[in-house]
This record gives structure tokens, sequence and C-alpha cells, in this order.
């Protein structure tokens, strides 16, 4: 005991864990803002939240308007937990708020796990532990970081939810509940559970059946009234994920009760299982000791692991994991205590040592996998966002856009748009006075010719003109006439000053282009090539580069037949003018780490033509480089084993 009086120091410990939640706060207020200065935030979702939260403030409930015609997120999900959020831009009104709001409120979300493991486990140190854990979970950083979702805002107020039912201060549980089952119609499953938490471990029948009735209740009603009533096919889109087991939640469960091995097998794909693994091991797997509170996880786990949409169970990425992790953080608190009085009645090893013992193994385990997956500096996926003076460029053209107007814009630049009545993700266009779009950003949801193809459409059929066009970002207006090409500062994306390449190797096609070097670049996407080139004069006919991977038989992995290069598109060989750098690249593609690049150049699209193939003259390399095909193409680099084969 006198050892546990020594380490016992409650102020020492909440002020380290209201430490640690400033420090969560401010870095990832940090992150998720520079993120969307940097557009790496997206119209799925903080475009569509912010609009939702916006028009709310203005007595238009929850709109919706980037994606069907029904022109209400309640067609989709009830989240009228937005609607709650709204008078926060009152005090200032910016998509920005969102991403604050959303890290304090899942920063806070450690106190209570802080005061419950005080509760649970003594004074020490050691109940500094699992708040910590929770703050360091990659998961729950992953999910902070992906946008705006209420979905996310469990993860803070489920730990509320649960402390003061443990507590028994069962006004403030029901608050909190209602606010958690305000956040998705799923969440009132949570509500179920802790009734049925509430029935069997503080034998509560009132706050159990009030409990469990309140999130039936608004299950059934959100699910099978609301979104219904809406959603013009009468039930909610995201029921396709699940139709591999039936047809909504009545069909899964009677394939639960007539076929138990489809569900079987669709809950332990080896995919799943890993899932599972890394949802446990950042606590060292000692939630699955603390079966009264881990058994809280059973509806949403289940929704997740029987989905079809590998997204729904990736767990570092997305959002939908974030409710999981307090539940899994709270499990370990108990489980520490389960083993601590193990431990102490077997062999009589004193609770407060081995409380340290099973905590420090917690730790551990947090900050080993947290250096392997996490997303601080310390983490393995720390990335800072940076903001380029490509990003800068934008916010001349979206200050030309009327805030009355009704917009199109792109993913990643609508939710710089989004805080207007009606907004568009483009390419859907409709009844929009302006439009706009980044050439140099991925076009999902469109294939990059079917971008190009829908700008002539619109500049030529549709009655838009170019209003201002800039380093690849392209703003069209409706009812602007004889505005249908596009001014010379647009292709300054395409042109490189002095650029630093990678490998330098001078290369002519036919007199006409001259090849100064190129880059080999692979991250998380895959592998790409960024080539530099040249025009050597004036150039009246548009010539089609034509980089490809293959392999050491020759066959083709992956060109650019399917995946065109931005530059190619939209900056033709045509306007390139002589002796300025221009700068293209390949779209990322897994080829393996065994792939060699080739490259040529013909005139017209068809390059199996081998007589409108450019001939090569090899001048220099810092690589070995080899013609083929002839003389019509050139092999650029190999690589062996992920490793490129040097000079």
């Amino acid at each position: 005991m006198n050892w546990r009086r020594k380490t016992s120091n409650p102020r020492l410990t909440a002020a380290l864990v209201w430490a640690a939640i400033l420090l969560y706060i401010a870095f990832f207020s940090c992150v998720t803002v520079l993120r969307h200065e940097a557009f790496e935030t997206t119209a799925f979702d903080l475009g569509n939240m912010d609009q939702a939260v916006w028009n709310s403030l203005r007595g238009r409930f929850l709109p919706f308007t980037n994606w069907g015609e029904e022109g209400t997120r309640l067609a989709y999900h009830v989240d009228p937990i937005l609607i709650l959020i709204s008078p926060l831009y009152l005090i200032y009104s910016d998509p920005r708020t969102l991403l604050v709001f959303q890290t304090v409120v899942v920063a806070l979300g450690a106190w209570p796990i802080y005061l419950l493991s005080r509760e649970k486990l003594g004074t020490s140190l050691c109940t500094v532990v699992f708040p910590l854990s929770y703050l360091l979970f990659p998961a729950l950083q992953a999910a902070n970081m992906f946008d705006f979702h209420p979905t996310t805002l469990v993860a803070g107020l489920f730990p509320y939810v649960f402390y003061f039912l443990e507590k028994r201060r069962y006004a403030l549980f029901f608050l909190f509940a209602v606010l958690v089952m305000s956040c998705k119609e799923e969440m009132s499953l949570l509500v179920v559970m802790l009734g049925l938490y509430a029935l069997f471990l503080q034998r509560n029948w009132r706050v159990s059946t009030a409990a469990i009735s309140l999130g039936i209740a608004w299950f059934v009603i959100a699910v099978y009234v609301i979104i219904p009533h809406y959603n013009p096919e009468g039930r909610s889109p995201y029921l396709g994920a699940y139709s591999h087991l039936g047809q909504g939640p009545m069909g899964i469960i009677r394939t639960a009760i007539t076929d138990p091995l489809a569900v079987a097998q669709a809950l332990f794909t080896k995919e799943k299982l890993v899932y599972l693994r890394d949802l446990f091991a950042p606590v060292g797997f000692v939630s699955l000791l603390g079966g009264q509170v881990l058994f809280l996880l059973l509806p949403s786990l289940g929704i997740i692991l029987l989905s079809g949409d590998p997204q729904v169970y990736t767990l570092e990425k997305f959002h939908y994991a974030a409710p999981l992790v307090p539940v899994v953080v709270l499990s370990a608190v108990y489980g520490t205590a389960f083993l601590a009085r193990r431990l102490d009645a077997r062999w009589r090893v004193p609770k407060a040592r081995s409380v340290c013992m099973v905590a420090g193994f917690v730790l551990l385990s947090t900050l080993l996998y947290h250096r392997a997956r996490g997303f601080t500096p310390w983490g393995g996926n720390y990335t800072l966002p940076v903001v380029s003076d490509h990003d800068r460029q934008a916010a001349g053209l979206i200050a030309l856009v009327p805030q009355e107007a009704i917009v199109s814009a792109q993913s990643r630049l609508n939710p710089h748009l989004s805080q207007r009545e009606k907004i568009y993700m483009f390419p859907r266009v409709e009844d929009a006075e302006y439009v706009i779009f980044d050439v140099t950003a991925d076009s999902w949801p469109i294939h990059p010719n079917d971008q190009w193809r829908l700008f002539q459409s619109l500049t030529t059929e549709d009655n838009f003109g170019v209003l201002a066009a800039k380093e690849g970002y392209v703003l069209l207006r409706r009812g602007l006439t004889g505005a249908d090409q596009l001014p010379d500062e647009f292709y300054s994306f395409a042109r490189r000053q002095d650029p630093e390449m990678q490998y330098a190797a001078v290369i002519e096609f036919g007199g006409d282009l001259r090849l100064l070097g190129f880059d080999v670049v692979k991250d998380a996407a895959g592998t790409s090539l960024t080539i530099y080139l040249q025009a050597l004069r004036n150039l009246e006919k548009d010539y089609r580069i034509c980089p490809f991977f293959f392999d050491e038989t020759g066959r083709i992995i992956e060109d650019t037949t399917l995946r065109p290069m931005t530059t190619a598109i939209w900056y033709p060989t045509s306007l390139w003018k002589p002796g300025e750098t221009v700068w293209m690249q390949t779209l990322p593609w897994d080829v393996g780490s065994d792939f060699r690049i080739g490259l040529g150049v013909v005139e017209g699209e068809d390059w199996s033509q081998l007589q409108n193939r450019l001939p090569v003259t090899i001048v220099s390399s810092t690589l070995p480089v080899y013609p083929i095909d002839e003389g019509t193409a050139v092999q650029l680099v190999e690589v062996r084993a992920g490793e490129i084969i040097g000079p």
C-alpha cells in the first residue's frame, strides 16, 4: 500500500490528461484545417455537411444537393445533430469551424475515460494510460482527419453516455444518449445496448426499458419512416452493401436465422479478421477481458463486418470505426481491472502493482502500434499537408463566384463553395450559373477525357463562357458568350522553369520534340512516370506522347490509353512554345516491383501505326536507355524488385 500511495496524485494525473487533450486539439485542429486549405477535403463529406449546417441556420433544414434530386440529407442519413451544431456558424461561418469542433468533441472524450479509469483502477499514474491510448488510437485519428462526419462525434460523446450510466446520473445519461442517436440512424442501437447493460449489470428495469424503447423507436422511425419518405427508392441506398444477406435489417435477421453459414462467411473473411486484429491491437487485446463493456460493440461492429463495401471495414482511412474506439478503450479499462483482481486472488499480486503491469503493457502496445500506424509526428502515417502555390491560385477564382449563385464545383473545390442554398458536384451541372474545376486534380467521378468533352460542350452548346482560367483552374459562367478559349495563363500548370529531375535523359523524337529527363514516383497510390519535354520548333501537328509500362516479355502492363495524362488532354503539342519545358505525368498505378518503362511519340492517336511514330535519337542519359520497336520508342528505365537498375 505504501508503494501505491507514493504513485497516487489525482491532480497530477488530471493535469496530464488535460495536457494531452489540449495537445490533441491543437495538433489535429491545425492538421485538419491545413488539409482543407490544401484542398484535401472533398464534397463527400465536408461539402455536404457544411451546406447542411449553413442552410439549417437559415431555416432550410438539412439540404443536400450534391447528389441526386432529393435535396435533403434525410433521403440518405438521419443526423439532426447538424441542426444543433448550426449556431456555431453565428461565431464563424466556415467549414473549418466544423473541423475544429469535431476535433474538440473527439478530444474531450478522453476525460470520462480517465474518470472511469481512476474509479476502476485507483489513482496511480497508470490511469493516464487509457485516455492516452484513446487519443493515440490511429483509427480515431484517421476518422478525425477524414473531413467531417457526425459519426465521428460519437467517439467523443459515447464515453459521457457510458460514464453517466455507470454513475447512475440518468438525466445526463439520456441527454447524451439523444445526442448520440442524433448523429446517425444506427447509433440508436448503441443506446439499446446500453439499456441492456442497465438491465443486466445495474438491475434497473425503468432505465433499461426507457433506453431500449427509445433506441428501438428511433431506429424504426429513422430507417423505416424518415428515409423511405424522402428517398425516391423508398429505402436507404446504403442498404445495398448488405444485399448479399437480404433486403433491409429484417432480411438480414431472417438470413441469420435461416442461413447462419452465409452470415459466417460474410463475417470471417481474411480482410475482416485483419480488421478485428488491428481494432484491438492498440490496447494489447486487453479489451477482450472486459466483456461486460465489449458486448456494447456488437451492433456497430456487426454493421461494419457484414457490409459488402470494403471502405466500411477499412480501419484507418475512413470514419466508420470512430464509434468503436471508445468502447475498445473502455473495455480495456474493465479488462485491466478484471485481470488485476485475478492476479490478486490467484497469485497474491497486489492490485496496484498488477494494475500498473497491465497498464504498462497497454501503453507499450499503444505506443508501438501508433509508431507504425499513427498520424502524429511520431506515427508511421504522419504527413503534414502543404498548401502549394497552385492551391493559393484557387482563392482568386472562388472569390469571383457570387454568394447567391448556384454552383457546380469539383469534389475538392466543393467544400470551399458549399455555403449556399444549392451546389452540385461537378460534372453535375443542372441549373448551375457557375462551373469550376481543376484539370490537375483527380477528375473523379468523370473520366479525364469526358471532362474535356464536357468543357467543350458547355462552352460551345450550353451557353457557358470562360470567366477566368489560371494554373489549370477553369471558371465558367452561364450566359457569357464569345468566351470559349482558354487564356495562356491557364497552361502554366504544365510549364516548368528549371525543373529538378531525378534522371537526366536527352532524347529527341524526329527533330520535333526533345525529352530532357524524367522522374519515377512511387507512393501509396502506385507508380507514375513524370517526363519533361520541349518542342524544338513551332509544331503544327498534335502528337501523342506515349509512355508505357511493360514486362520483360514486352507485354504492356499499363499505358495511357484508358488513363490519359492531364497535360496531353489540355495542352496539345500544337500549342507548345519552342524552348519551354512541359511537364507531363501518368496517373499512378500498381505495376508491381518488376517492370520497364518505355516512351514514344506518334502522329495522330493510333500507337499501333509504326510508320506514324517519330524516330528516336538518344543523345545522352544518366541511366542505360535502349531503342526498341525498330527505333520508334525508347526504354527509359528498368526496375527489378522495386529498385531502379543504375548506370
